[in-house]
């Protein structure tokens, strides 16, 4: 019985959300429709700008239906301006046909900020219901959430154990019916299941609703109280005294914190919120202690990140971290001192959103114009009378290379090298860069200035092209080894000739591959260069033909043969590799 009342109860809700959130229910579908498409086509297709603005329109129709319900805004009114904000998602459809996602970081960035403005809007929006704190709403939210992803993985894991047992036992099905059936299950279903477990928000018709919807599940307060808080106060602590440890040398210019400075503000900031509804000592004391401790980690980032900006320019990734700092010292100045005032918290956020997407003032434009006065600034004395920049080689400095370089690339990540009218008009990034100013492209990759934006990756790894045959000569080859290590070690290779054996030496930086005879060096091949040169390449996985990975060392006796198959490289060190050698005694 308590099952079908379960069933019984969910119906109801889905046909109320069928009523309620009618066109946003239409936008579901029509994605779903054009989810179906591409899959058909098998991937020939390309909606991604329509399910975006589709996905934007669903979220502005829930809002306002939400606005309605709470104001009390007449039914007619109320599909009126339903269908009046159907304007900026096609409005935005149009945009991103001009910025498209793919090539346009303008546009990825745009779309990003404006679906968490809207979001954002969204939970923000019960609160003018006055009985309704922002804790409030985001436990309605959160539960929401929480209880679709539920569904979610139970259809999922149902469905597709339902199909496979079909097309194993009775009759193979197409790939496309897994594909149609997640299709449904993520696009439809899912969000129809969300929007149903948002309670009306009218106080007078359905408080019992309301106050249900806000309590805080057991589940949700012991992640919160002894999971969550205990993490966040460690990591902040950690974090304190990497300041305090640093605060004189390195801090101010390696810049290591200000990737977590975003998620952990919005991770600090909602659990604050959330333990406000938790009665738990530890939830007690962290809300009266960890205001001050994302305020001192935030001040000091935010003078290390505008430091660096003075030094390097501004790029809209630098931007949003200096606007999350900006977030981060006023919302806990706020929620420390105007506690009275801490509902204006989420709307700061989203005003400040708003302004990182405005034209002009925008974060990509804003990291464009900035890197364009700063390039011109180096370049701009060096052109000559004809309009075209000479060779800068000898007229920088080793920073200001650092820094034309880094610059150069970022326009060209944003395709904006064309506000350089100074450049030739055939000129291509990166092929034609060191033939015109004479040094790298990776110029700020290579050099060894503290000051470097940034680091070589920690993890490389190159191999040889493979899709080819590998079809060599064996004529004078008289030894063949494919040697597989792991972690080399001064490892030695004994060959089929006596008395000769291969001794592979790797010490730091150093790789090299020695023919011996009597234990004696009769011959080395040194790999040294290729170690140095797949950290700094900054691309994995890295692929190249044969003869980019082959080395030849020779002497009148003896020739040795080194092909590298693929090598892994951590730290500047070897760590793992395959490779084949061949051996020519003469």
């Amino acid at each position: 019985m308590l099952i079908k009342q379960w069933f019984t109860d969910r119906k109801i809700l889905w046909l109320k959300s069928f009523s309620r959130f009618p066109l946003a229910i239409i936008s579901l579908v029509a994605a779903l429709t054009l989810t179906f498409l591409i899959i058909h086509s098998e991937g020939d297709l390309n909606f991604t700008d329509q399910l975006i603005s589709l996905g934007l329109s669903v979220l502005l129709l829930v809002s306002i239906q939400l606005i309605s319900e709470i104001f009390k805004v007449t039914q007619a009114r109320t599909f009126i301006f339903k269908l009046s904000s159907l304007i900026l998602p096609v409005s935005y459809y149009f945009y991103l046909r001009q910025a498209p996602m793919d090539f346009n970081q303008s546009g990825q960035v745009r779309t990003v900020v404006i679906y968490f403005i809207v979001t954002l809007l969204l939970i923000v929006l019960p609160t003018l219901n006055h009985r309704l704190t922002f804790s409030d709403s985001l436990i309605i939210y959160i539960k929401a959430f929480f209880s679709s992803v539920l569904v979610l993985l139970i259809l999922f894991i149902g469905v597709n154990a339902v199909l496979s047992a079909y097309t194993t036992l009775i009759f193979n099905l197409n790939y496309r019916w897994f594909a149609y059936s997640a299709a449904v299950i993520f696009q439809f279903i899912t969000p129809v299941y969300f929007l149903s477990q948002l309670p009306v928000f009218d106080e007078e018709k359905h408080t019992k609703d309301i106050d249900k919807a806000k309590e805080m599940m057991s589940l949700l307060e012991i992640l919160v109280a002894y999971v969550i808080t205990p993490l966040l106060l460690i990591f902040s602590l950690i974090l304190i005294v990497y300041i305090l440890m640093n605060i004189s040398s390195d801090f101010w210019q390696d810049n290591l914190l200000e990737p977590m400075l975003i998620s952990y503000t919005v991770i600090g900031i909602i659990t604050l919120f959330l333990s406000e509804k938790i009665t738990k000592r530890i939830s007690r004391l962290f809300i009266r202690f960890y205001p001050y401790l994302l305020l001192v980690i935030a001040i000091f980032q935010t003078v290390s990140s505008g430091m660096k900006t003075a030094e390097i320019g501004l790029t809209h990734g630098r931007y949003f971290v200096l606007l999350f700092g900006l977030f981060s010292i006023v919302s806990t100045l706020i929620y420390t001192f105007f506690t009275s005032k801490k509902f204006f918290i989420p709307y700061f956020l989203i005003g400040l959103g708003i302004v990182s997407i405005l034209p002009i003032i925008d974060a990509v434009s804003i990291g464009v114009t900035n890197q364009t006065a700063k390039i011109n600034k180096l370049a701009k004395p060096h052109i000559d009378d004809s309009g075209q920049v000479t060779t800068l080689v000898d007229k920088l400095t080793a920073d200001e290379k650092v820094s034309f370089s880094y610059s150069m690339n970022y326009l060209s990540q944003q395709e904006k090298l064309g506000c350089l009218d100074w450049l030739p008009d055939d000129f291509s990034y990166p092929s034609d860069f060191e033939s015109t100013f004479g040094f790298s492209s990776d110029y700020y990759y290579f050099d060894s200035n503290e000051n470097l934006d940034v680091t070589r990756p920690a993890y490389a790894y190159i191999e040889r092209d493979m899709i080819d045959p590998l079809v060599l000569s064996t004529e004078g080859i008289d030894e063949v080894g494919d040697v597989s290590t792991y972690q080399l070690n001064n490892d030695t290779i004994t060959l089929n000739r006596n008395a000769f054996a291969i001794r592979i030496l790797e010490e730091s930086e150093n790789l090299c591959f020695q023919l011996l005879g009597n234990d004696t060096v009769l011959l080395q091949q040194d790999l040294s260069e290729l170690v140095d040169e797949v950290p700094a390449a900054n691309e994995m996985p890295l692929t190249r033909p044969l003869e980019d990975m082959q080395w030849t060392e020779e002497t009148d006796d003896y020739r040795l043969i080194v092909i590298v198959n693929r090598i892994e490289i951590e730290e500047q060190t070897v760590i793992d590799g395959e490779f084949l050698l061949l051996v020519d005694y003469k």
